[in-house]
């Protein structure tokens, strides 16, 4: 594979796409943005199908990480905007792709939901898709990417945990409660909670573009997971904040409904086996060592 590469990003403008693209130019590869608005590189739409006629050409590897925000109630509306999001956009990808004369490589987001939500259990690439909403449209995402597969082209399933970042995500919207004290476990904080840094977690997609060896689905966790009560502590330590003030698990079901019951209490402990097998080195394997690393920015 060439050392430098012309690399295709949809979603480049999100919490890890900005990251990303700033790695992979640093690095000296060449980066095109993908989106809907006039400050992309090329845009495309979803509604008829298309993208800028040239988008592909030349390109190495497509990095896809657009998608319709899951954080959101879960109306029916939204379900199906969820899951179109991810599903016509990878269609459209892998069609473009099938059409050049040396398809690219295809490194798609995904996420851990797609073992389900109240796995518990220490679950490799290797283990079945779960139950729940996210289990169903993790499996359409990438199921969408079926005739890539069918056809040779390289592609890797990127299965993401709760990605640790002050700027956006899961831990963004943690931090007001816990730094006015009011922070607490979540449910019983038995519950595992599959995390990575945002810095392993670009450093894996780098690392996805650049090893023509690494396919199909990775769990791009840190190695070890931890309990929401474990969680909950190394929080409170780093922020210098008390955490006593527990929320109930009726409450997270009565403030966000399915979608509470899917992210916030899910229970889900992955192993990130095929990551440990190509010999990657998380910058930040300790949950105390990343929080302060990202709340220190």
């Amino acid at each position: 594979m060439k050392t430098e590469q012309t690399i295709l990003v949809t979603g480049a403008t999100g919490l890890v796409g900005r990251v990303l693209c700033e790695a992979l130019e640093a690095k000296g590869h060449r980066v095109r943005r993908l989106g809907r608005g006039s400050d992309s590189d090329f845009q495309w739409d979803l509604e008829v199908m298309s993208m800028s006629a040239g988008a592909m050409e030349g390109v190495d590897t497509v990095v896809h990480l657009a998608g319709e925000s899951v954080a959101q109630r879960w109306t029916e509306a939204a379900k199906e905007r969820i899951l179109r999001s991810r599903t016509r956009s990878t269609q459209l990808l892998a069609e473009a792709i099938l059409k050049q004369d040396s398809p690219p490589a295809y490194i798609g987001a995904s996420g851990s939901n797609f073992y389900g939500y109240n796995r518990g259990d220490a679950l490799d690439e290797s283990a079945s898709s779960g139950e729940g909403y996210l289990a169903e449209v993790c499996r359409a995402w990438e199921g969408a990417a079926q005739p890539l597969l069918d056809a040779g082209v390289r592609c890797v399933f990127v299965r993401t945990g709760v990605v640790l970042s002050k700027d956006g995500g899961a831990l963004a919207k943690m931090l007001p409660p816990f730094k006015a004290g009011v922070g607490g476990r979540i449910g019983s904080g038995r519950q595992w909670m599959s995390w990575i840094s945002l810095d392993d977690l670009v450093a894996i997609y780098v690392r996805a573009v650049e090893d023509a060896e690494l396919n199909g689905p990775v769990n791009a966790v840190a190695p070890k997971a931890v309990t929401n009560a474990v969680f909950t502590k190394a929080l409170g330590g780093v922020i210098g904040r008390p955490t006593v003030f527990p929320l109930p698990s009726f409450m997270v079901k009565t403030l966000f409904g399915e979608m509470g019951e899917e992210t916030v209490l899910a229970d889900v402990a992955l192993v990130p086996q095929r990551l440990m097998d190509i010999g990657f080195e998380w910058a930040f394997p300790n949950l105390n060592d990343a929080l302060e690393a990202c709340l220190s920015r």
